[in-house]
C-alpha cells in the first residue's frame, strides 16, 4: 500500500485522491462515484432535480421548460431510472446499463428504457439515462433531472430517488393541491435541503382545482416545509405545465422560469463548489465506514462474529414470522376490501343503468341516416354510454380504494419500522446504513391491468338486423331501445365488475410487493454481516500474518482518508442568493 498522498490543491484534486484510495481499498463503487463526480464538476455541470410523488406531472413540467415533449409523460410512474437532461448540440439519448455498457438510442425510443409500461421493474437493467438537448437554459452547465416518483421507502422507484439525493445541487419540488403535499414528499425536501441544495417549490396542475382550494394547498405546503426546514421557503409558485404547452405562460409560470434561469446564470459556480465539498465529505465518510467494517470483522474473534450473525439470523427469522402473521391479518383486510369494492359496484349499477338507458333511448330516437345503419350506430352509442358511466365509477372508486389500501397497511408498516430501528441500533457494522423507517404506502404500487370488453358476440345475431329493414321505422326504434338497452346493461355490468376486480387485484399485488420488499430488506441485513465474516474468514485462512498485514493496511488506509478529509478544501463556497 502507498505510504502517503501529496496534499491536493483543490476539491477536484481531493476527489481524484479519494478515487485512488477507494481503488486501493477495493471499494469499486465509491471509486466509480468519485471518478464520475470529478468528471461532472470539471465540466461545470450541476444537477437541478425535479422531485415529488408520481402523478404530480414532473416530466410534463420539464418538457414545458425545454419547449418540447422530450421526456415520456403519463399517468403511470417511471421505473427506478434517473434521467438527466444536459446541454448538447442536438437532441440525443445515451443509456448506461448496469453491466457497464453504454447505448446511443433514438430519442423516440427513450420511453422503452424509462417508462414502467415498457421497462417494468427495470428489467432492462438501466443504471442511468442522459438526454442531450440544445436548450439555452442548459448552456451554463445546469442539468435538469427527472426522478422516479416516490412510493414507499423500499419501493424501487423511491430507492432510486433517495439514492440520487446526495447528488442534487438544487431541487424543484413539485407538489399538488389534490392531494396536497404528502409526508414522504416533505421528508424528501427536508433531506435534500439538508444537503445545502437550493429549493424552488411549484404547485403543478393548478388549472385542475378551484382557486380557493389551490391557494389553501399552497399555504399548507409553505407552512409544512417551513416547519420542516426551520426557515421560510419562499413563494409556492402555482403553475400548469399543460397550460404552458397548449397556450403559453399562465399563472406563475414566468416567475418559475425566471427562478430556474437564475440557477443557471448566477448560482452555477457556487453550486459546483458546494457539490465538490459535499462529495468529498460524503464519499470519504463512506470509505471510512467501509474500511472500519472490514477492520472490525478481522479484529473480532471469528467465533464471536459467527455467534452475533447467528443471533441476527434468529432476530430476522422472528421478524419474518411476525411479518408473516401480520401478513395473514393484512390478507384478511384485503378480503374485506374486495367485498367493499363489490358492494360499491352493486350500489353503483342500478342507478347508473337507469341513467345510461335514458341517455341511450334519447340518443337512439335522435339517430338519423339510413335504416340499415340504425342498429350499428345504436350499438356504438351503447358502448359510448357504458364507457362513460363505467369511467365515472372508476374515477370515484379508485381514489377511495387507494386510501383504504393505505389505511390497511399502517399496522404492517409500523411493525417493520420497529424492527428496522432495533437492528439499525444494534451496533453491527453496516446496520446503521439501513433505512430507519418505512414510509406509509401512498397508494397502490401495482399498475392497473384494466381493460374493457364490448361483448361483441351479443350483437351478431343476423335476424334482428334483417327485421330492421322490414319493420316500420318506429317499430325498429322500439326494438332497438329494448334489445340494445339489454346489451347496454350487460356491458355496463361486465365492465363495472372489471373495475371492482381490478381494484382487488391491485390491492393483492401491492400487498405482495410490500411484503416481499420488507422481507428482502431484512435479508439484506443478514447479507451485510455474512459478507464481512466471509472476508474475515478468507484472510484468516491465509494465516495470522495475513490478518495482521491486512489490519495494518486498513489502519493506514483509514488514517490517510481521515487526513484527506481534514485537508482544507478552499474557502467555504458562499451561499448563492435564492432565486427570485
Amino acid at each position: 500500500m502507498t505510504a502517503s498522498l501529496p496534499p491536493p490543491a483543490s476539491e477536484s484534486g481531493r476527489l481524484e485522491a479519494l478515487e485512488r484510495l477507494a481503488t486501493e481499498a477495493a471499494a469499486e463503487e465509491i471509486a466509480r462515484e468519485a471518478r464520475e463526480l470529478a468528471g461532472r464538476l470539471a465540466e461545470g455541470r450541476f444537477y437541478v432535480a425535479c422531485v415529488g410523488q408520481f402523478k404530480r406531472g414532473k416530466s410534463t413540467l420539464l418538457n414545458a421548460l425545454l419547449g418540447e415533449a422530450v421526456l415520456p409523460a403519463g399517468v403511470t410512474p417511471v421505473t427506478s431510472v434517473v434521467t438527466v437532461v444536459r446541454h448538447g448540440q442536438a437532441l440525443a439519448v445515451r443509456v448506461s446499463l448496469e453491466d457497464g455498457r453504454s447505448l446511443s438510442v433514438p430519442p423516440e425510443a427513450l420511453s422503452g428504457y424509462v417508462s414502467e409500461a415498457e421497462n417494468p421493474g427495470n428489467e432492462r437493467g438501466v443504471r442511468a439515462v442522459e438526454v442531450f438537448h440544445p436548450s439555452r437554459l442548459l448552456e451554463g452547465g445546469l442539468c435538469l433531472v427527472d426522478t422516479p416518483g416516490l412510493g414507499s421507502v423500499f419501493g424501487a422507484n423511491a430507492e432510486a430517488t433517495k439514492a440520487f439525493v446526495p447528488h442534487i445541487d438544487a431541487v424543484l419540488a413539485v407538489v399538488g393541491a389534490d392531494p396536497p403535499i404528502s409526508g414522504a414528499e416533505a421528508a424528501l425536501v427536508e433531506e435534500v435541503a439538508g444537503h445545502g441544495a437550493h429549493l424552488v417549490v411549484v404547485l403543478n396542475k393548478a388549472d385542475r382545482v378551484a382557486d380557493a382550494d389551490r391557494d389553501e394547498a399552497a399555504r399548507f405546503t409553505a407552512r409544512v416545509l417551513s416547519e420542516r426546514l426551520g426557515r421560510p421557503v419562499g413563494p409556492v409558485l402555482e403553475v400548469s405545465a399543460a397550460e404552458r404547452i397548449l397556450r403559453g405562460a399562465t399563472r406563475d409560470w414566468n416567475a418559475f422560469e425566471k427562478a430556474v434561469s437564475a440557477l443557471g446564470q448566477g448560482a452555477g459556480a457556487a453550486l459546483v463548489r458546494a457539490a465538490e465539498a459535499r462529495g468529498v465529505e460524503r464519499l470519504g465518510r463512506a470509505l471510512v465506514r467501509d474500511i472500519e467494517e472490514r477492520r472490525l470483522a478481522l479484529s473480532r474473534p471469528l467465533e464471536e462474529s459467527e455467534r452475533r450473525l447467528a443471533g441476527l439470523r434468529l432476530s430476522v427469522a422472528g421478524a419474518e414470522r411476525a411479518l408473516r402473521d401480520l401478513g395473514t391479518l393484512l390478507a384478511g383486510e384485503e378480503a374485506h376490501l374486495t367485498r367493499e369494492f363489490r358492494e360499491r359496484h352493486e350500489r353503483f349499477h342500478p342507478e347508473a343503468l337507469r341513467r345510461a338507458r335514458g341517455e341511450l333511448e334519447a340518443g337512439i330516437r335522435s339517430l338519423g341516416g339510413p335504416r340499415w345503419r340504425l342498429r350499428a350506430r345504436s350499438y356504438e352509442l351503447a358502448r359510448e354510454v357504458a364507457r362513460r358511466a363505467v369511467e365515472a365509477f372508476r374515477r370515484e372508486a379508485e381514489p377511495a380504494a387507494e386510501e383504504a389500501y393505505r389505511r390497511s397497511t399502517e399496522r404492517f408498516v409500523a411493525l417493520a419500522n420497529e424492527f428496522l430501528d432495533r437492528v439499525a441500533r444494534s451496533g453491527e457494522p453496516g446496520m446503521d446504513r439501513l433505512p430507519r423507517a418505512v414510509g406509509p404506502e401512498p397508494g397502490f404500487r401495482a399498475r392497473s391491468g384494466l381493460f374493457y370488453t364490448n361483448l361483441m358476440y351479443l350483437t351478431t345475431n343476423p335476424l334482428p338486423w334483417a327485421l330492421d329493414l322490414l319493420w316500420p321505422r318506429d317499430r325498429t326504434v322500439r326494438a332497438l331501445r329494448d334489445r340494445v338497452g339489454d346489451y347496454l346493461g350487460r356491458v355496463l355490468e361486465s365492465n363495472g365488475s372489471r373495475v371492482a376486480n381490478d381494484l382487488s387485484e391491485r390491492v393483492a399485488a401491492s400487498r405482495r410487493g410490500l411484503e416481499a420488499e420488507l422481507r428482502g430488506a431484512l435479508r439484506r441485513v443478514v447479507a451485510v454481516a455474512e459478507g464481512a465474516i466471509e472476508r474475515a474468514r478468507l484472510r484468516r485462512s491465509e494465516g495470522e500474518g495475513a490478518v495482521r498485514a491486512e489490519l495494518l493496511g486498513l489502519e493506514s488506509l483509514s488514517r490517510r482518508v481521515e487526513s484527506l478529509l481534514a485537508l482544507p478544501g478552499g474557502a467555504e463556497p458562499a451561499q448563492a442568493a435564492p432565486p427570485p
